[in-house]
């Protein structure tokens, strides 16, 4: 049971090493009117299919009343549309807007600019380990999503 507990003080160190590492807290702020949170939306409205609030809701595991505010602002900033289901008009897909893909690109350039600074002088070598790190701790939790 010890192991257990110095484990997970382990892994929130890591946690708070990595957001800390990745500017999650400060990525967006300095230089975009999103919030990170916005952002992570933004990017996953554009790379699902059929994305919904719901499946939104699901993939952060966030509430979907907090989701609901943020898709509202982004609505209103005109990033997003809602396009009615076919099959199912109850159901609305949330899709990327021309402003949105615009104000997405600049945000992808940004995250990639951060990412750039945060591997600068470090080897390829080191580089390749870091991501297949990366893979590996991605597999192993993957297999405990439900």
């Amino acid at each position: 049971m010890d192991n257990n507990k110095e484990n997970i003080k382990k892994i929130r160190r890591f946690n708070r090493f990595y957001l800390r590492m990745m500017g999650l807290f400060s990525q967006y702020d300095d230089q975009s009117t999103y919030s990170a949170t916005e952002a992570m939306i933004l990017f996953e409205i554009h790379a699902t299919e059929k994305c919904t609030a719901s499946y939104l809701a699901d993939y952060f595991l966030l509430d979907k009343g907090y989701i609901s505010r943020l898709l509202k602002r982004l609505f209103k900033e005109g990033m997003i549309e809602k396009l009615p289901s076919k099959e199912d008009r109850r159901i609305q897909y949330l899709n990327m807007t021309e402003k949105g893909e615009r104000d997405l690109h600049e945000l992808t350039k940004h995250a990639n600019a951060n990412v750039e600074n945060m591997i600068a002088g470090i080897s390829e070598k080191e580089i390749d380990l870091l991501v297949q790190a990366m893979r590996q701790i991605e597999m192993i939790l993957k297999q405990n999503e439900s």
